[in-house]
C-alpha cells in the first residue's frame, strides 16, 4: 500500500470519492508509467470492463492506475504490486477519473481510465468479457496483391509488414484509424504511390538528407579525422523502414552506414507539402 503523502494526495485529487467495484480485461499492450513529483504514476491498458453497480458493460479500451514511490519502483519496477497480466480478467475497487472531458489531440483512452484502489480477484471467468479477448486476438490483414501482407496490430493502430525496395526489403507501418476502413484504404494507396515511384522518391529522401546533415555528418566525423562529401553521403545511407498514417503524414528511416555512429536518420514530409525535415535518432 502507497504511503499517503502530498503526491498521493495530488495524484487522488483526480479521481472520486467514491469506490465501485468493476470487472476489467487487461489488454496485451504492456503497462508503463509516468514521472509524478517524487514517484510514479503507474498503468495497466485494458480492452473492456463491466460495471458491477449496473452490470454494464463498456467495450471501450482505457487505463487502471495506480501510484508507486521512487523506491519501490527502483526496486521491484512499474508493474509493483499488481502486477497485472495481459488478457486477464480482474476483479478489482476502483475510483473514478473526475474530469473525463479529453483535450483536442489526446486519445479517449487516457480519460477513460480508473484509480486502483484493491484487487478483488484475479484470472475471474466472465463470457463478455472473454469473448471480447477472443476477437481482440483474431488477427486481421490487408493484403495487396502488389506490395504484400500486412497485420493490424490493435494496441497501436498500425498494419506491419514489409515491401521490396530497390531489391531490398524494408519494414512497413501503416497508421490508420481503427474504426474506420477507409483508412486503412488511405494509407495502403498512399504506400502504393510510394513503390511505384521508389526510384524517385529514394533519390529524393536521400538528397534532401545529404543537403541537410552534410555539415553534422563531418562535426561528427571530425572526431576520427575523416571527412564525407554530399555525394558520398547519399551514397552510403539505405531506406530501413518507412511509416505513413491515413492523414498523408510519412517518416522514412535510413541506415546511417555508423556515419552518425549508427543512429537512424529520420525524415518526415507529407504527401501533399513533401519532406520538411531531417534528423538523426536513436
Amino acid at each position: 500500500m502507497f504511503t499517503k503523502n502530498k503526491d498521493y494526495d495530488s495524484f487522488s485529487s483526480k479521481y472520486q470519492n467514491i469506490e465501485k467495484e468493476i470487472l476489467v480485461l487487461t489488454s496485451d499492450k504492456s503497462g508503463g508509467a509516468a514521472k509524478f513529483y517524487n514517484s510514479w504514476d503507474a498503468c495497466q491498458y485494458f480492452l473492456a470492463y463491466i460495471d458491477l453497480d449496473t452490470n454494464e458493460l463498456k467495450n471501450k479500451d482505457g487505463r487502471i492506475n495506480w501510484l508507486i514511490s521512487d523506491k519501490d519502483e527502483d526496486e521491484n519496477g512499474i508493474s509493483f504490486p499488481y502486477y497485472f497480466k495481459s488478457g486477464t480478467i480482474y476483479h478489482l475497487k476502483i475510483r473514478e477519473l473526475i474530469d473525463k472531458i479529453v483535450p483536442e489531440g489526446m486519445l479517449p483512452s487516457a480519460y477513460n481510465r480508473f484509480m486502483v484502489v484493491e484487487v478483488l480477484k484475479e484470472d475471474v471467468e466472465n463470457d463478455e468479457l472473454l469473448s471480447i479477448l477472443t476477437e481482440y486476438r483474431n488477427p486481421v490483414k490487408i493484403v495487396d496483391d502488389k506490395l504484400g501482407e500486412f497485420e493490424l496490430n490493435k494496441d497501436y493502430e498500425c498494419f506491419f509488414g514489409e515491401i521490396k525496395w530497390l531489391n531490398e526489403y524494408i519494414s512497413v507501418s501503416l497508421d490508420v484509424d481503427i474504426e474506420d476502413q477507409n483508412s486503412w484504404t488511405k494509407t495502403l494507396e498512399l504506400l502504393n504511390q510510394f513503390f511505384n515511384e521508389q526510384e524517385k522518391r529514394d533519390f529524393e529522401f536521400r538528397t534532401f538528407a545529404g543537403k541537410q546533415l552534410i555539415d553534422l555528418a563531418n562535426d561528427w566525423l571530425e572526431e576520427e579525422n575523416e571527412e564525407i562529401t554530399e555525394n558520398d553521403f547519399i551514397k552510403r545511407i539505405s531506406l530501413s523502414e518507412l511509416v505513413i498514417t491515413f492523414e498523408g503524414d510519412y517518416i522514412a528511416y535510413y541506415d546511417d552506414d555508423n556515419i552518425f555512429y549508427g543512429h537512424i536518420i529520420e525524415l518526415s514530409g507529407n504527401i501533399k507539402t513533401g519532406l520538411g525535415s531531417a534528423n538523426i535518432a536513436g
